[in-house]
């Protein structure tokens, strides 16, 4: 029997930067294809034309779970990194991260909210949900509140995004460290968790931000993105591993050279990788 399979493109707006990726899963094998993009501002940002999106060659990133393998794909070469039995790059061992707390409050409060709305999409029977977050600190030391909503409409997940993203428990949130310490995040949630696949979204995130001489001003912001493609036609293996024309490399065209001692531990963790598969 094969395992399922998944490929969808969505289209992503920011601004005056679209970008667009395309999705394929195999079982827990994943390849995303997208181009980098880069803005550049030329004079004041609010006149039209100042604004300037540069785009760089197509590039495919590969999760072979079956070998084990991460590939880095672009223009006939490919780098290639061994993936740990928990999916994870291996890498050299980094220094520990501090867990000391600032002994500041970050909430996070997140209301759910299905409207009811419903409407066909890919012929699955998909659902409005908006989810409005807030964050606010305590004290506030100098940070201000801030509300991120996001319109969506999902669907039930496809068995293909259930194999390779399986449900995952508690929350997660970005903490800048000050002189090496973080706040503790406290979460509340109004509203049962929106876990499915989503087809249609829209965020609006609302701030205020407050400049050197105490003046505040509010800032808004909003970007979408949709799923343009989808299909649950069966996938090829070869999807999932470089092309046998493509050269292995040891960093793509435009990357920087890592630093020598980076290196080294890299290249020594490989050795020691290779001398443990061979017992």
């Amino acid at each position: 029997m094969r395992e399922p399979s998944l490929r969808y493109r969505v289209e992503a707006v920011d601004g005056e930067i679209r970008t667009a990726r395309t999705e394929y899963i195999l079982g827990r094998n994943t390849r995303s294809e997208s181009r980098d993009c880069r803005r550049h501002c030329e004079g004041d940002p609010t006149q039209p034309g100042a604004i300037r999106v540069e785009y760089g060659p197509l590039r495919a990133v590969i999760h072979n779970h079956d070998l084990h393998y991460c590939f880095h794909l672009e223009s006939r070469v490919y780098t290639a990194s061994r993936m740990d039995e928990h999916s994870g790059l291996r890498r050299a061992r980094s220094k520990p991260v501090s867990e000391q707390r600032s002994g500041r409050t970050v909430h996070v409060q997140t209301q759910t909210v299905d409207t009811g709305d419903r409407r066909d999409m890919f012929g699955h029977a998909a659902r409005r949900v908006i989810t409005r977050t807030t964050q606010t600190y305590d004290p506030k030391r100098g940070s201000t509140p801030c509300v991120t909503e996001v319109e969506g409409w999902y669907i039930d997940p496809p068995p293909a995004w259930l194999t390779a993203h399986p449900p995952l428990r508690g929350r997660a949130i970005l903490l800048a460290s000050v002189d090496g310490r973080f706040d503790t995040p406290i979460f509340t949630d109004d509203g049962q968790r929106e876990t499915g696949f989503r087809l249609l979204l829209t965020r609006r995130c609302q701030t205020t931000i407050t400049d050197s001489e105490g003046n505040t001003r509010a800032h808004s912001s909003e970007d979408c993105e949709e799923v343009a493609e989808l299909s649950e036609a069966d996938l090829e293996f070869d999807l999932f591993v470089p092309p046998k024309d493509f050269r292995r490399v040891s960093r793509l065209p435009g990357e920087r050279p890592l630093p020598f001692g980076l290196r080294t531990r890299i290249h020594w963790g490989r050795l020691k990788n290779a001398l443990l598969h061979k017992r």
